[in-house]
């Protein structure tokens, strides 16, 4: 049986003992076993994450590497809205960080590219590029 279990805030009262494997990660991550519990995911809860993940269609990424995480907040404050998603992560001793949006068919991925690097260059990043990707997302129906 392979149930997929999500962590939750421990309800008042509840002193049911966590997996030891389970409260040894959430010790590494820096947060209190005692404060949290494990439950299931209800249905259909686990599909959704997918939705938030991956869009279908064309994306483009534009990638810049910040010299520090203010820098890196900064322009991820000042492009992302609506259209326009980031992650960051750390990469040595600088901040990598990914700007995604949809690919605009009338918009060479140069020119769209241009408006993210005139927002990171006067941050100090250093310009990685962009890659145009495709992404398709497939359902998977179970029957039982």
């Amino acid at each position: 049986m392979n149930r997929k279990m999500r962590v939750v805030p421990r309800a008042p009262g509840d002193t049911t003992p966590l997996d030891p494997a389970v409260a040894q990660a959430l010790r590494k991550a820096g947060m209190d076993p005692e404060k949290f519990a494990v439950a299931p995911y209800e249905a259909g809860e686990t599909e959704a994450a997918i939705d938030g993940l991956f869009s279908a269609g064309s994306r483009v990424e534009h990638t810049f590497l910040f010299p520090t995480v203010n820098s890196a907040l900064s322009a991820i404050e000042r492009l992302v809205d609506d259209r326009i998603a980031a992650r960051i992560t750390k990469d040595q001793d600088r901040w990598l960080v990914v700007f995604d949006e949809a690919a605009d068919p009338g918009t060479s991925e140069a020119t769209g590219h241009e408006r993210f690097a005139n927002v990171a260059a006067p941050l100090g990043a250093v310009d990685r590029g962009f890659a145009h990707l495709t992404m398709n997302v497939n359902r998977v129906v179970k029957r039982s």
